[in-house]
């Protein structure tokens, strides 16, 4: 089962977003706690909204991940039809930022060359995570086949 909690607010009076009390908001599995985002209030309606679809999302997925942004929501999706349409990524060399062991999450976010694809997913799976940078690497050397092999065994 999952639940949310929200730790102790902080105020952030920063010229970048404005004056704000942020509330990290935590996802809990297994007893475990998994940063999921800062929480800003006040905030504007549809921001609110999109924070709940991704703690739904989590849900869903049994806190595997949730989107940021992008159009597909699930990242293997995403990956499926950058390998059906053989498309790369802007920045190959900077798409992840954390850890699963010190952060317990990376996120995978990028763009595409051939369109314009902004990307940003929270991965909180080993697995999941293991399979999207095999992945990634394989559409980075331009191998199709191999790339689609290892998703289809996922799928």
């Amino acid at each position: 089962m999952i639940k949310f909690i929200e730790k102790e607010r902080y105020y952030d009076d920063s010229p970048y977003t404005g004056s704000c009390y942020y509330y990290p908001t935590y996802m809990v599995k297994d007893r475990k706690e998994f940063f999921v985002f800062n929480r800003r209030d006040p905030d504007d309606e549809w921001k609110i909204k999109e924070d709940e679809k991704r703690k739904n999302q989590l849900i869903e997925n049994e806190g595997k991940y949730f989107k940021f942004n992008g159009f597909y929501d699930n990242p293997l999706e995403m990956l499926k039809k950058i390998i059906e349409r053989k498309h790369h990524f802007t920045t190959p060399k900077n798409m992840y930022y954390g850890n699963l062991d010190t952060y317990r999450y990376i996120d995978f976010h990028g763009n595409r060359n051939e369109v314009s694809a902004a990307f940003h997913y929270r991965i909180y799976d080993i697995e999941l995570a293991c399979i999207i940078q095999k992945v990634v690497k394989l559409i980075n050397s331009e191998d199709w086949s191999m790339a689609k092999v290892i998703l289809n065994k996922k799928q």
